[in-house]
């Protein structure tokens, strides 16, 4: 998160995520979706919603796009504003925000355990996981709309 707490940089007049997360409350309350209704329509809890929308954490790609079919709205507007949220984050971290760029270790050789991805101060930043993660739960939500659609009536 940026310096401020992600809500913001110096001299921005509105913080990206903050946008973001205000469209999404309004787009849940005309859509009349509780919490649980989100989490029945897609793959992440109920409190995964309260974080996402109340600005504890960012929401994901996959997130924002489940979010957008669980309410019948267009992604692309709230995918506009994620990648606004996150060069925001990301320039927040360049400009001497909390976490820096991270480096990349070189390809493990034979037998060598790998090596984890590493922000400042040997802070362990677990992306690998975080990436088979989204992976994992955008496949659990396209074979569970698969199974829908294949049930037998």
């Amino acid at each position: 998160m940026a310096a401020n707490g992600g809500r913001g940089c110096a001299g921005c007049e509105a913080a990206p995520w903050a946008e973001l997360t205000a469209e999404m409350r309004r787009i849940k309350c005309a859509a009349e979706l509780s919490y649980g209704k989100l989490a029945q329509r897609t793959h992440y809890s109920r409190s995964s919603w309260e974080r996402f929308l109340n600005q504890k954490q960012l929401p994901t790609r996959i997130a924002v796009e489940q979010f957008a079919a669980a309410s019948g709205q267009d992604p692309r507007p709230l995918l506009v504003r994620l990648e606004h949220s996150l060069a925001h984050e990301a320039a927040g971290r360049g400009a001497g925000g909390v976490a820096g760029p991270v480096a990349l270790a070189p390809a493990p050789r034979s037998g060598a355990p790998a090596r984890r991805r590493t922000g400042p101060a040997g802070a362990v930043r677990p992306l690998g996981l975080v990436v088979a993660g989204a992976l994992l739960g955008g496949l659990a939500a396209e074979l569970t709309r698969a199974a829908r659609l294949h049930r037998p009536r």
